[in-house]
């Protein structure tokens, strides 16, 4: 009798917590690419990927159907981005990122090491190389780290090991460099190329596991091809070795070499001239163009020399010339078999953003290719792509009652200029309706505030700023300052723009330097019926400049730079780049903020509470990571009396979610709350709750039984509650494919 009840308070209790949670706006959001968006007449196939800057290409299977999709690692937000194979298309599928293992880094390449048929995850961790073994069930895609390998002195470590001169050790890998991971012996297994921690030379790692489950490694050569990489030119230098070996390398050269320290280099192995033995494709840290070096003939395996090599390959073609640092890969990109050349940067900044994945069909065959460029912008011809750091608003441009759309960019990477970076701001008109929204590109330079502001990362708001019935612009810039443009045009559907204060000043004539990468935004936050400014900054605080004057004449005064207690920086760097904007949700006033680190902040409490600390309801709201840099817009963009997000980053595009009126029970999947996959231990609790029965990190969220979110995060096992308060929570475990909750009571 006893457990029944205390089995029906439980059920009641997960009830009121989701009914709480629903009747509190904690909104069910849902990514996707339904929005049509045209440019240049030409309806875009993937409008809102979230765009592309230093991207790695490998192919994989994510549906099951035996045809092999997309997969692409952008290194310079750390993010996965899935493509379906679809009718020779590839079609942005969001839905798949999530399955992939959090925490990915620096490089990711998917190899099948257990000849399986399912792609495997190889990536960069601490040490050198980490690998997540394919576990796909069905038509379940998933994956399961590989946590420890054993060695031969049954010495257990996190990553791959290889015997090198009678002890096992780390295959190294700079975090900066990308290995080759390919069958180098054509034995039918996966070796391992990389540049060693000591110098410019390539080690050879050869795979001598019996077992496909296993993953054993010998250096069978630590001066593999007999060659050098230059520290003060793009050539290598050919028939060089090291003064130091490991045992019989097959047929070792005597030629030393100074040991050079490594700087950071890219490897692609493949076979460019049929003979059987494979050659290889570098790009290095210092340079913008690829080295194919060649093999000889003598055999596989048999402790071969590069005899010649090509500085600016495809010399044949157009020659790669991507700034800076470039990496190839070897995948089949238009669906006719033969695998294709992909390049692009594998520097996360100051290099080509804009047009930054070159393709080069391949119209030889695979072991005897032929490339030529097609284009310098795959993938990103199909999407919303503004190069470094979009930064999106939502709001009725031309007055016709239809919600329009502005993008601004940190800048578009140009090399010819001397700050290396051009800003500018795209618009899209509503060519829709209310309910079915189609933006149409119709400018871009929105009102050509590129050339009125002399400055990168414009960002701007806009409003109604002297009361004349149309919309005035404030746009922040770099250097931190404000600018005033205002609208002179007498019809209101019209914007013509011009600048009148530059830079913005306050009543005393002060002008207001908010630091570096001034992020305004336009909003009545004291309810005076004027429009105040909130502006965020590199720092990751937000300042509150006032509106002292009314609607017809504003008059803004600084009141606070810690406005809220807002702070979105991370404990270990004063660095936060905070991306406010506002929303009424009812008769509350919510305040989303994009960060550097990518997470968006929810707060609330902000109604009659200007001089205290906001709420800080979510510090990563709805768990969503397009990028880092996030800048959020909000808005019903269809009509259903829900809120939309349309979510700029890094990578220079932008992501689409979609508000739900789905419960959010149904989102968890939930058909009995007691069924529970995994089992949390001890309970009740007083410091950590420990978590069988599972086999890969998973992401949770500890919410009280009011419905409040608590605390979450990504747990390999245990969670700290320490600094919880006494009293009955639930947690949700989510492994990225179904959502399970369990009761914890601290005390």
């Amino acid at each position: 009798m006893y457990l029944d009840i205390q089995k029906k308070i439980t059920t009641l209790l997960i009830f009121l917590m989701f009914l709480n949670l629903i009747n509190g706006q904690s909104l069910s959001l849902v990514q996707g690419n339904s929005i049509k968006v045209i440019v240049n007449n030409d309806t875009l196939l993937n409008p809102w990927t979230g765009g592309f800057n230093s991207v790695q290409i490998s192919k994989i299977d994510l549906n099951n159907d035996q045809i092999e999709d997309l997969f692409v690692f952008d290194r310079s937000c750390h993010k996965v981005i899935t493509f379906i194979s679809e009718n020779n298309n590839f079609i942005y599928a969001p839905e798949y990122e999530k399955l992939f293992p959090s925490g990915l880094k620096n490089w990711v390449l998917l190899r099948d090491f257990n000849n399986d048929g399912e792609k495997d995850i190889f990536s960069y961790v601490s040490g050198g190389i980490g690998v997540w073994k394919n576990t796909s069930s069905g038509n379940e895609l998933s994956f399961s780290s590989l946590s420890f390998y054993q060695s031969s002195i049954n010495t257990n470590v996190p990553y791959l090991l290889s015997s090198q001169y009678n002890i096992d050790v780390n295959i190294y890998v700079v975090s900066s460099d990308v290995p080759s991971i390919s069958d180098i012996d054509n034995d039918g297994d996966l070796d391992i190329l990389n540049f060693g921690v000591q110098g410019s030379v390539i080690e050879y790692h050869k795979n001598i596991s019996t077992d496909l489950d296993t993953l054993i490694f010998e250096m069978k050569n630590s001066c593999w091809g007999h060659f050098s990489e230059s520290g003060l030119s793009n050539t290598c230098t050919l028939f060089d070795t090291c003064l130091f070996n490991v045992p019989n390398p097959q047929d070792s050269l005597n030629i030393s070499r100074n040991n050079l320290r490594h700087s950071g280099s890219t490897i692609l192995s493949l076979d460019l001239n049929n003979d059987q033995v494979k050659d290889i494709i570098l790009g290095d840290v210092s340079y913008s163009n690829l080295v194919a070096l060649y093999n000889d003939n003598k055999g596989v395996n048999m402790n071969t020399s590069f005899i010649s090599q090509d500085t600016l390959f495809p010399s044949y073609s157009v020659p790669a010339d991507l700034h800076l640092f470039p990496a190839s890969f070897y995948e089949d990109m238009d669906h006719d078999g033969i695998k294709d050349l992909i390049v692009s940067p594998n520097s996360s900044s100051e290099s080509a953003d804009k047009e930054s994945i070159w393709f080069y069909k391949n119209f030889g065959g695979n072991n005897s290719p032929q490339f030529y460029l097609q284009n310098k912008n795959f993938l990103q011809e199909n999407t919303i792509e503004l190069g470094r750091e979009s930064k999106p608003l939502i709001l009725d441009i031309n007055n016709d009652q239809i919600l329009d759309l502005l993008v601004s960019n940190f800048g578009e990477f140009d090399l010819s200029i001397p700050i290396h970076y051009n800003s500018y701001i795209e618009s899209y008109l509503n060519v829709g309706t209310n309910e079915n929204p189609i933006f149409n590109k119709n400018s871009s330079d929105f009102q050509n505030i590129s050339t009125l502001i002399n400055d990168i990362n414009l960002i701007p708001t806009l409003g109604d700023l002297d009361g004349d019935g149309d919309l005035d612009a404030i746009v922040g810039d770099y250097s931190g300052m404000l600018h005033f443009l205002e609208n002179n045009s007498s019809d209101p559907g019209i914007i013509n723009l011009s600048i009148s204060i530059s830079p913005l000043t306050d009543i005393f004539n002060n002008v207001f330097d908010l630091g570096f990468n001034a992020h305004p935004t336009l909003f009545d936050i004291d309810n005076d019926n004027d429009l105040d400014l909130i502006v965020g900054e590199a720092i990751g605080n937000l300042n509150y400049i006032e509106n002292i004057g009314d609607s017809s004449n504003f008059n803004f005064d600084l009141r606070s730079e810690t406005f809220g207690g807002v702070s979105v920086s991370e404990w270990w760097t004063n660095i936060g780049m905070s991306a406010p904007i506002f929303h009424r949700n009812g008769s509350d006033v919510e305040l989303y903020v994009g960060s550097k680190r990518g997470s968006i902040f929810k707060y609330n409490n902000i109604n009659n509470n200007l001089s205290g600390n906001f709420n800080l309801a979510d510090s990563n709201f709805n768990n969503i990571f397009t990028g880092t840099h996030s800048t959020p817009a909000i808005s019903d963009l269809n009509n259903d009396s829900l809120i939309d997000f349309i979510i700029g980053n890094k990578r220079g595009g932008l992501t689409l979610f979609m508000g739900s009126s789905d419960s959010l029970s149904s989102t968890l999947n939930i058909s009995n709350p007691f069924e529970k996959k995994y089992k949390i231990f001890p309970v009740p609790t007083t410091e950590i709750i420990n978590i069988k029965n599972l086999d890969n990190q998973l992401y949770f969220e500890i919410i009280s039984i009011t419905g409040k979110r608590i605390k979450t995060g990504y747990t390999n096992g245990a969670i700290s509650v320490s600094q919880l308060n006494n009293g009955i929570y639930f947690i949700i475990l989510d492994d990225g494919i179904h959502k399970n909750i369990l009761k914890i009571v601290k005390c």
